[in-house]
């Protein structure tokens, strides 16, 4: 794997824009693929039975639409907006609540990649603006259960997910629009966020996911510099020399070559 020279930035100027399944947390623990907290509400029956069926069958439905590069753009987002509307759908019609959602992030299976914390501390001491932009199919109270577990949330993170109205009783009534899919995760969407105020003004940003699509959460905002980092899960030597043409970094990420996050950090002054 080729070593690059990794390019400093002035913290003042710079914002980071990070993934969370896969990216923050590990990919795999015990040699177990673990890919989201979605896939741990579906394996582990937190809600019925049934719903585990349905989801499973949605995923056999539109996961392999959604892989197929060969087919266009527009075919896989329409897909993908199809399958998380319906699922999305699903988990309400499904009585959703907020417990459920805390069960499934609490699982032993969700760890928080090496390097996490130390990456939450100097940005939080040095106020540079850390947006966890996530497509996860249970959304924001997953994402902030997890980070609350491990006492890494702090006043510069801004999450931004799919989202549900809660009734009194901690019940999923309804949802938030737009729908975030892996294919809509642009930066686009984020100029209609709360996490807008915060990144506007940066010069520079570090965008960090595990797949390539995610180099698009940076895209439709004017840095003047963006520098990437890929966390590869699956390495091998025709992996590797995909993300090193795509990113401008790359983190091992599979549990042989576990690299730490903190290597993130290298691009500070």
């Amino acid at each position: 794997m080729e070593t690059k020279l990794i390019q400093k930035l002035d913290s003042a100027q710079t914002c980071i824009i990070i993934d969370f399944d896969k990216t923050i947390t590990l990919g795999k623990v015990g040699g177990v693929n673990v890919p989201s907290i979605i896939s741990i509400l579906r394996s582990e029956d937190h809600l019925s039975p049934e719903y585990s069926e349905l989801a499973k069958a949605l995923h056999a439905k539109y996961q392999p639409i959604e892989a197929d590069h060969s087919l266009p753009f527009e075919t896989r987002y329409k897909v993908m907006e199809s399958w998380w509307t319906e699922h999305l759908d699903l988990l309400i019609k499904s009585g959703l609540t907020l417990n459920h959602v805390k069960l499934a992030s609490e699982s032993k299976q969700i760890v928080i990649r090496s390097g996490f914390a130390e990456l939450v501390k100097y940005t939080s001491e040095n106020n540079i603006p850390l947006v966890i932009f996530s497509a996860s199919g249970i959304g924001f109270e997953s994402i902030e259960f997890t980070l609350k577990r491990d006492d890494l949330l702090t006043s510069n993170i801004t999450i931004i997910s799919n989202r549900f109205i809660w009734d009194e009783n901690g019940i999923a009534a309804n949802r938030v629009l737009p729908t975030i899919h892996s294919l809509a995760k642009t930066g686009i969407i984020l100029k209609n966020t709360e996490a807008w105020n915060k990144i506007k003004d940066k010069k520079c940003c570090v965008v960090v996911g595990d797949a390539i699509h995610d180099l698009s959460m940076s895209e439709g905002i004017d840095f003047e510099k963006v520098i990437s980092f890929g966390v590869l899960n699956e390495v091998t030597l025709e992996n590797v020399a995909l993300y090193e043409s795509k990113f401008t970094h790359v983190i091992l990420g599979d549990e042989k070559n576990n690299q730490s996050l903190i290597k993130v950090l290298e691009v500070f002054e």
